[in-house]
């Protein structure tokens, strides 16, 4: 297997609408909304390079900061069989395709339980403009 990039990090935050403007001092546009607009993904429009995040609304017992890590991979089916085959990682969930954001993913936790992503874009999503 073989990280093809940071796909994107998603961030707990306390005031989206803040957040959002800090973030686009950054350059980084609204790519869409889910969840009902609780969830903004960011990018910066640059298919060359892209920067992406992905900022949701702090829910009653979350902390605000880093909720995952997603990489970008050829295969999320493939990558997650050969983790599993090296052992010691366990999978929250088969990878399948998020409908809204169009990405097949494969979530685990790293040792010290950050959650790690693997994604592939693999649809347009349904994504809402968020104005």
């Amino acid at each position: 297997m073989k990280l093809l990039g940071l796909n994107h990090l998603d961030i707990v935050v306390d005031d989206l609408k803040k957040s959002i403007e800090f973030y686009r001092k950054f350059g980084l546009s609204i790519e869409g909304t889910v969840d009902d607009g609780k969830t903004v993904f960011l990018f910066n429009e640059d298919k060359e390079n892209p920067v992406r995040v992905e900022l949701h609304e702090k829910k009653p017992g979350q902390v605000t900061g880093i909720d995952h890590i997603a990489f970008t991979v050829d295969d999320p089916v493939t990558s997650t069989n050969e983790i599993k085959f090296l052992g010691g990682v366990d999978f929250l969930f088969e990878p399948n395709e998020n409908q809204q954001s169009g990405r097949t993913i494969s979530n685990c936790y790293d040792p010290d339980g950050v959650q790690i992503q693997m994604a592939k874009q693999t649809s347009g999503g349904t994504f809402k403009n968020w104005e």
